[in-house]
Formats: C-alpha cells, sequence, structure tokens
C-alpha cells in the first residue's frame, strides 16, 4: 500500500506552478517545551530553514482539513479507504500503524489513498517544513517494514559502515555521538533486512538527510529508506547492489538525451572527456547530498519521492546542464572536473532545477525508446524496454529475488 507504480503512466506535469519559498524569513518558533527540544536546537527535522510561504502552509492545511468530514459518500468502490474514514477506525489504525504518529499524518495517508495524482501535485507545488517529514512517510508507506525487528546488528558490512559514518559530515550535527548511533542504527539494519544489497558507500548521505528531516527518528529513518530498497518505483536495491546495474542504466539514459536535447554539451562534454561516472555516478550515489547544499538536497529529494528514483534523478540531473549550459560550453576538462565538484554551486539553486525540471519532465516512453536502440550492453536493458508499461513489475521482481529476508 502507499505506493505510486511505476507502471502507471504518468499525466503531463506542465501545468504545475510551483510557489515561491521565502529563504530569509525564518520559522516563528513558539517559546514552549519544544523550543529546547533536540530538534530545534540542532536545527533539523521541521526546523530546518528550508523556505516558507504563508500561502503554500494555507493550501496544504485546507485540503488537509478537507478529509476531516467523515460523512462524505465514497468516491471509490476500496473497502480500505471507506474504513479509514469511519471515526471508530482511527484509533486501531493508529495501533497498527506506528510509523502514523499525529492527526495530519493520517489526513495526509487519506488523501494519499484517495487521490493520489493530486496529492503528488500538491508536493510539486511545493511542501511546508511542518508536513515534509510525513509526506516523505505516507509517500514509501509499507506495513511489513514497519513491524519488523528492529536493532543494531553485527553484520558483514558493519566495519564499512563504521568507517564511513566518520565521513559522514553533512552537518555539525553528526559529529555528536548519540546522532552517529543513530545514523549507524539506521546502516546496520537496513544492511541486515537486505542482504544481498548490504552496504554501499553512498548510503550513508541518504540516509544522514533522511535522520535530519525526520527530527533524528531512527526507525522512521529505516522505514522510508527501506521501501526505496524494496519498490519498483524506486529500486534503489538495483542502484546500491553490486555492480550497481541501475546506476549505468540511468547514466545511459541521461546521455542520450543530452545528445538529443543539447548536443552541444554532449559533444563539448565527449571532446573533453567527461565521462557520466566523472559527475552522473556522484549525484546519484550520494543522492546530492555530498556535493549540493543540504537545504538545497532536501527539495530535491521532494522530487525524488514524488517522481521516482529514474525520472526524479533524470529530470533534475538535465534540467541542471540546461540552466548551466552556457556555462559549461566556455569550460576545458580541468575546469568541469572542478565545476562537477560543485564548489561554484550556491545554495539555494534547488529551485531553480526544480522549476526548470517542471518545465520539460522526461517521459517514460522516452525512456523505452532510448533502451531499444542503445547499443551498451546493460544488465537492465530489457527491463527498461517495459519501463511504464504493463509487465514491468513482474519482471522487476525477477531482478530483485531475495533482496530482503
Amino acid at each position: 500500500m502507499g505506493q505510486l507504480q511505476c507502471t502507471q503512466e504518468e499525466k503531463n506535469d506542465n501545468i504545475i506552478n510551483r510557489l515561491e519559498l521565502d529563504f530569509e524569513k525564518q520559522e516563528n518558533i513558539k517559546q514552549d517545551e519544544r523550543a529546547n527540544s533536540f530538534s530545534y536546537v540542532h536545527a533539523i527535522g521541521k526546523y530546518l530553514n528550508i523556505g516558507v510561504n504563508p500561502k503554500l502552509d494555507q493550501i496544504w492545511e485546507e485540503k488537509l482539513n478537507s478529509f476531516k468530514v467523515y460523512d462524505e459518500p465514497p468516491r471509490t468502490q476500496s473497502n480500505y479507504r471507506n474504513s479509514l474514514t469511519k471515526p471508530k477506525n482511527i484509533e486501531q489504525f493508529f495501533a497498527e500503524c506506528p510509523l502514523i504518529t499525529q492527526d495530519y499524518e493520517y489526513y495526509m495517508l487519506v488523501f494519499f489513498i484517495q487521490e493520489k495524482y493530486e496529492f503528488k501535485c500538491y508536493g510539486l507545488i511545493g511542501l511546508p517544513q511542518k508536513y515534509r517529514w510525513a509526506y516523505w512517510k505516507v509517500i514509501t508507506l509499507q506495513k511489513d517494514i514497519m513491524h519488523k525487528n528492529m536493532e543494531n546488528q553485527i553484520n558483514d558490512s558493519s566495519y564499512y559502515i563504521k568507517k564511513d559514518i566518520n565521513r559522514t559530515l553533512i552537518s555539525e550535527l553528526f559529529k555528536e555521538e548519540q546522532v552517529v548511533e543513530k545514523l549507524d542504527y539506521v546502516l546496520t539494519n537496513l544492511a541486515s533486512l537486505y542482504p544481498k544489497v548490504g552496504y554501499c558507500q553512498g548510503m550513508n548521505y541518504i540516509a544522514a538527510l533522511f535522520l535530519m528531516v525526520s527530527g533524528a527518528k531512527e526507525q522512521e529513518t529505516v522505514c522510508v529508506f527501506a521501501e526505496l530498497l524494496d519498490s519498483s518505483f524506486y529500486m534503489f536495491n538495483l542502484l546500491f547492489k553490486e555492480d550497481l546495474p541501475l546506476l549505468f542504466i540511468i547514466e545511459e539514459i541521461i546521455m542520450k538525451l543530452m545528445q538529443k536535447k543539447m548536443p552541444k554539451v554532449y559533444n563539448h562534454f565527449i571532446e573533453c572527456n567527461i565521462s557520466p561516472s566523472i559527475w552522473i555516478s556522484k549525484i546519484l550515489l550520494s543522492g546530492f547530498v555530498y556535493l549540493f547544499e543540504l537545504l538545497d538536497c532536501v527539495l530535491l529529494w521532494d522530487y525524488i519521492f514524488i517522481k521516482g528514483t529514474v525520472l526524479g534523478y533524470t529530470d533534475l540531473i538535465l534540467a541542471m546542464v540546461t540552466i548551466n549550459q552556457d556555462i559549461l560550453l566556455t569550460k576545458d576538462e580541468a575546469d568541469l572536473s572542478i565545476f562537477f565538484n560543485f564548489q561554484e554551486q550556491k545554495i539555494k539553486c534547488a529551485e531553480k532545477i526544480i522549476k526548470q525540471a517542471l518545465t520539460q519532465p522526461v517521459q517514460e516512453k522516452e525512456i523505452r525508446e532510448i533502451m531499444k536502440k542503445t547499443n551498451q550492453k546493460l544488465e537492465l536493458v530489457e527491463l527498461f524496454k517495459l519501463f511504464g508499461k504493463e509487465g514491468f513489475e513482474k519482471q522487476y521482481k525477477k531482478y530483485s529475488q531475495g533482496i530482503k529476508k
């Protein structure tokens, strides 16, 4: 449940009107017991200054309030959907679904179940800070993961996890022992739940970002990341498993689309010997976190959660190149290598990238055509010839057998 199926054709998102965010205006924190909380002191969770817009807050509050009407006539024949809107079942639902803890999260889940496409459109318009983690949880919700026994476990990946954790300094927060322990908890549990994937360098950066957005809730972070590993919509098991098969598929898609849509940039990269491994792989395997400013990464991940791994990453990376193509054409090989360390990127570039991505989103049929014409011998080519079509889910399961206990 709660999973956007990759087999559904995407509707055209060109009509999305993303609201402007004010990055200077700070959230007005009430001076109550929460003001001294761990999350507030360390500026994590809803206290991350990602940008605010009162109109955005109002739009979301009005929408979620609309699902508080219990006697509305059923819009679907889904017994599950109808049972959610009966007051007597709310308390039972919270008991059965410990990942959903707040009333607004419950109504957000009802919103998602009833109106998946509109739910996604609202997310592309923008997410209020206070609802971001709830949105990420709801869009990835999977009950079988949340009920698994989680504890710090020693496994074959433990040595590499502990080694990489010391390099995970996406903020000063990760110098604190209790936060490092939480990150260790997340990564060791994921490696235990998915032994065929285990641990891959880069997962530490993404898990650290999720921990910050969650407010350092390690069990919830495991559940959300686990869905990325377990789902045909996100396919992180194929991104991070040995030989990184999904990485090479996405690189091929991006380069072929660049060749078609930005031939001058593509040819310049070839002449300068700038291969996808120099820049695309860094972005994919660290989820933007290693290279981009933290607050930008949060917004970019909003987009990935909504669009899925393949379309999400492809849209954002192509948008980034589109925005910077004139600059890229002036740089030689050495300068391009420096540029793709993203030292020149300024904070708040994510909004510009997302708006560009929304103007020209990649279509599933474009990916199918690329896979049909490619001369690259890639492991997942046959799978992605079905991308967005009936049969993709069945084929995906063959590639994903045995990824979890």
